[in-house]
């Protein structure tokens, strides 16, 4: 069968076509053209959101959102409350510092007067024996001894002379010595031998 001239001219203006629009279409899959622009009838519909969806999408947003704010103000506070167990531990340690310094200063104080109750001891057992050594010794050889003393040295002997004449039940050469030191020593050393307080407070100093 043999087609006519205008029959083949129609065919082949209808493949041209064609093979137009396949060109149009592929070059708007590439994005080099937008065929919506030009054919409405081609522009794509949005998608279509279901309203429940987006209404849990939204409260979930919500929800983390308070979460986060929840979260954001408690390390605010853990911030606030790390300072202040800062401060405290602070003032702790310098409590602890200065109590510590009271335990040395008390520990000094206990040694010192440990130092001076054994300084105490001795003393009284270096007078006694001193005591007991003048008391076998002639009066006179005794003031010749005692001349360059001091006051409170002889004080603290001739009353240990005396208790030991007590003890043993013996006369006290004690007043016959004090006979025979100069009269305004005499009385110094009386006074003395007399007044506690006043032998305590020289003995500190």
């Amino acid at each position: 069968m043999v087609l006519s001239p205008k029959v083949k001219l129609l065919y082949l203006i209808f493949l041209n076509l064609f093979l137009i629009g396949i060109f149009i279409y592929l070059l708007d899959v590439w994005g080099l053209i937008q065929l919506n622009q030009y054919l409405p009838f081609m522009e794509k519909e949005p998608p279509k959101v279901d309203q429940t969806q987006a209404n849990a999408l939204l409260l979930e947003k919500e929800k983390l959102e308070k979460e986060k704010q929840i979260i954001e103000e408690e390390k605010i506070k853990i911030n606030e409350l790390k300072l202040k167990i800062d401060e405290q531990q602070k003032a702790l340690q310098e409590k602890e510092k200065e109590l510590q310094e009271e335990k040395q200063n008390i520990e000094k104080q206990k040694q010192k007067l440990q130092e001076i109750e054994n300084a105490r001891k001795e003393r009284n057992k270096m007078i006694e024996d001193m005591a007991k050594r003048l008391n076998a010794m002639p009066p006179e050889d005794v003031i010749a001894i005692i001349q360059g003393w001091k006051n409170i040295d002889i004080v603290d002997v001739f009353l240990k002379m005396e208790e030991l004449a007590e003890e043993e039940g013996s006369q006290s050469i004690v007043p016959y010595l004090l006979s025979q030191l100069p009269p305004e020593r005499a009385s110094v050393i009386t006074s003395l031998m007399l007044d506690e307080g006043i032998r305590e407070n020289i003995f500190q100093e």
